[in-house]
C-alpha cells in the first residue's frame, strides 16, 4: 500500500495581512494623484485561501495617513469621520499605545480616537 503525498496548506497570517494594506496603499497612491481621489480598503477578512475586502474612492482632498508620532499633548486636531462635524475641535489629552485621547473644545466629552481619524488644525 502506498501513502498518499502530504499537501502543505498555506495559510495567510495577519502578519501577511497587515503587511498586504500597507503594500496596497503604496500601489495606489499614484491613481489616487492620477484621478484627484482618496482609495481606502475596508476590513479585510481572510481564511487559508486568501483574503476579501472592500475598496472605496472618494473624490476630495488627500487625506494624508498619521500615526501617533506625529502628534504631540495640547495640539488642536480635528476628528475625519462621517458623525463627527468637519468644523468642531479637539485638544489632545493623552497619547496612549494604540489610540489617542482627545478633549472637544467648546463642548463636553473625551474621546477616544485611532490616530489615522485625526487631522491636524
Amino acid at each position: 500500500m502506498r501513502a498518499e503525498p502530504i499537501k502543505l496548506i498555506k495559510v495567510m497570517t495577519k502578519t501577511e495581512v497587515r503587511q498586504f494594506r500597507a503594500d496596497f496603499q503604496k500601489a495606489v497612491a499614484q491613481l489616487e494623484n492620477q484621478y484627484g481621489v482618496n482609495i481606502g480598503l475596508g476590513t479585510i477578512r481572510f481564511d487559508q485561501d486568501g483574503l476579501r475586502a472592500t475598496m472605496k474612492a472618494e473624490k476630495g482632498e488627500k487625506v494624508e495617513r498619521l500615526d501617533k508620532n506625529d502628534f504631540y499633548v495640547g495640539q488642536t486636531v480635528g476628528i475625519n469621520h462621517k458623525k463627527v462635524n468637519p468644523k468642531d475641535q479637539f485638544r489632545i489629552v493623552k497619547i496612549m499605545t494604540k489610540n489617542i485621547k482627545v478633549e472637544k473644545l467648546n463642548g463636553v466629552g473625551l474621546f477616544t480616537v485611532s490616530p489615522g481619524l485625526l487631522v491636524k488644525k
